[in-house]
């Protein structure tokens, strides 16, 4: 996703993005989520989402990082919890861990958060509507001569979209396999910067000569 969005263009904040501590999406209203893969296999997720996060607010506090793994990024995270801004912690090292959470602890906002990108569907359904229908929607001119043809390869970009070429691409994604084919669906009409969008699928890992990013222990 943040490989499509940066083939795009907009004149706004991208909501996924990638940098050296993981990928990360931020849906504008404060709520956010990071993956970071760590040497020897591991990984963590961590996040947070103002609303649903139950395990914020608690009296008393809960600490999220209870017994935690010591290659964990301890530091980054207790700054985050101690701001507030972490509803949950994640690490995985053969299989997936966590703090245990009290019985009245009932969501801890990784469901209305991470869910949006795991869910298939819904990830091709939100990209469709935010990436082509708005961002793509807003290069076309009404006044242009061509604003009728414009808008009917929107819709054909669309339609391609949801009819499997997004849910290819992911495929191809996590395979490491993106390259300038994965966007040829998208068309010919759109100033795109592919470029853009395979230098980030490189730093990212998803074609077949990037470097998995991978962070060290701690």
């Amino acid at each position: 996703m943040a490989a499509l969005e940066r083939a795009i263009p907009y004149d706004g904040s991208s909501s996924f993005s990638v940098q050296a501590r993981g990928a990360t999406h931020d849906d504008g209203g404060g709520n956010v989520w990071t993956l970071r893969l760590i040497e020897g296999g591991r990984a963590v997720l961590h996040g947070c989402d103002h609303e649903m996060s139950g395990t914020r607010l608690l009296k008393p506090p809960l600490d999220l990082l209870a017994g935690a793994p010591e290659w964990l990024p301890l530091a980054m995270l207790d700054s985050l919890q101690r701001g507030l801004e972490l509803g949950f912690v994640y690490w995985y090292d053969g299989r997936w861990d966590r703090v245990a959470y009290p019985a009245e602890v009932r969501d801890d906002g990784i469901a209305s958060t991470v869910g949006r990108a795991v869910a298939l569907d819904v990830l091709v359904q939100g990209a469709t509507d935010v990436l082509l229908g708005y961002r793509l929607g807003e290069t076309l001119d009404e006044d242009a001569d061509d604003y009728d043809e414009a808008e009917e390869d929107l819709d054909a970009t669309i339609e391609r979209a949801l009819g499997g070429a997004l849910e290819e691409m992911i495929q191809q994604a996590r395979e490491r396999e993106l390259s300038a084919a994965s966007f040829a669906w998208l068309g010919d009409r759109w100033d795109l910067d592919i470029d853009a969008a395979l230098q980030l699928a490189h730093q990212a890992g998803l074609t077949r000569d990037g470097p998995i990013p991978q962070a060290p222990p701690g």
